[in-house]
């Protein structure tokens, strides 16, 4: 006695693309959550001492989904760090079009001289990457994936 199939194969494709769009969104809340905890981390962690605000300013977060901007931080003014906000937004844009595959988070310091503070030994975004490191894995194990 042979199996037939009576389900049609368009309901069985709408049903896998509708399960992958929302692990897709499942996944998006995950790494915004995970962004705004980076943010945090290293506005409050930063050991370097603030003078104008900018580089602070220019700490923040963008999520890729296939080369498509899908969400950004508000890089939120520290001080008087207006040029800093604008700098690590547009920073963000930069290498979020460098990334055109796969879901991707880009946490960003965009200033030009943030990795000279960090070469100094201080702790621009450091302990956010390790933050990250830690809870992205968590979060998509919640999820189900499993992490090599």
């Amino acid at each position: 006695m042979p199996i037939t199939r009576i389900t049609p194969m368009s309901a069985i494709q709408g049903y896998m693309l509708e399960r992958i769009e929302s692990n897709e969104q499942k996944i998006i809340k995950f790494l915004t959550y995970a962004g705004e905890s980076c943010i945090n981390e290293a506005r409050t962690g930063g050991t370097y001492r603030d003078q104008t605000g900018n580089l602070r300013s220019s700490i923040g977060y963008v999520i890729v989904n296939n080369g498509e901007t899908v969400q950004i931080s508000s890089f939120e003014q520290v001080k008087s760090g207006g040029e800093g906000s604008t700098g690590g937004e547009s920073f963000a844009k930069l290498l979020a079009g460098k990334n055109s595959k796969g879901l991707v988070l880009i946490v960003v310091a965009g200033m030009n001289y943030a990795k000279y503070v960090a070469a100094k030994g201080f702790n621009v975004l450091d302990s956010s990457e390790d933050l990250a490191g830690r809870l992205v894995p968590q979060l998509m194990k919640q999820l189900g994936f499993t992490i090599k």
